[in-house]
C-alpha cells in the first residue's frame, strides 16, 4: 500500500467512512478505496467541483474549499488539497458533521504534502 492510499485507509478508519477517492482536477481517478466505478464518479464529482468553484466565484464570495451534500443514505464531503487534486469520501453517518469536515479539511492538508499530489 502506497503512502496516499495508507492515508486514505486510515482516515476511513478514523472517520468510519465507507469509502473516498482522488481525483484530478481534470476528472481523473488518482486513487480509491472501497468504491466501485471510480473512474466514473472521478468523471462526475469533476462537474459538480467545476460547477461549484464558478457558482462560488460568479458571487464573488472567495473560492470553493470544500464541499458537503447530504443524501437520504449519508453524507459526501469534497475537500480540495490543491489547486488541481480533490478529496471525496462518502459516509454513511453525519451525526458529527464538524468533525468531519475537520478531519477532511486535515486530511486534505496532509495529502497535500506528498510530492506525488503535488
Amino acid at each position: 500500500m502506497n503512502e496516499i492510499t495508507s492515508t486514505l485507509n486510515d482516515y476511513l478508519v478514523t472517520t468510519k467512512s465507507t469509502s473516498a477517492l482522488i481525483l484530478n482536477g481534470k476528472g481523473k481517478l488518482i486513487t480509491s478505496l472501497h468504491i466501485d466505478y471510480g473512474d466514473s464518479i472521478a468523471a462526475m464529482s469533476a462537474a459538480i467541483l467545476s460547477m461549484s468553484e464558478k457558482f462560488v466565484s460568479d458571487l464573488e464570495k472567495g473560492s470553493l474549499k470544500q464541499l458537503f451534500l447530504k443524501t437520504t443514505e449519508g453524507v459526501v464531503i469534497g475537500n480540495k488539497i490543491n489547486s488541481s487534486n480533490f478529496v471525496i469520501a462518502f459516509t454513511k453517518d453525519g451525526t458529527n458533521l464538524g468533525l468531519l469536515m475537520r478531519t477532511t479539511d486535515e486530511l486534505s492538508a496532509e495529502l497535500g504534502k506528498n510530492s506525488l499530489l503535488k
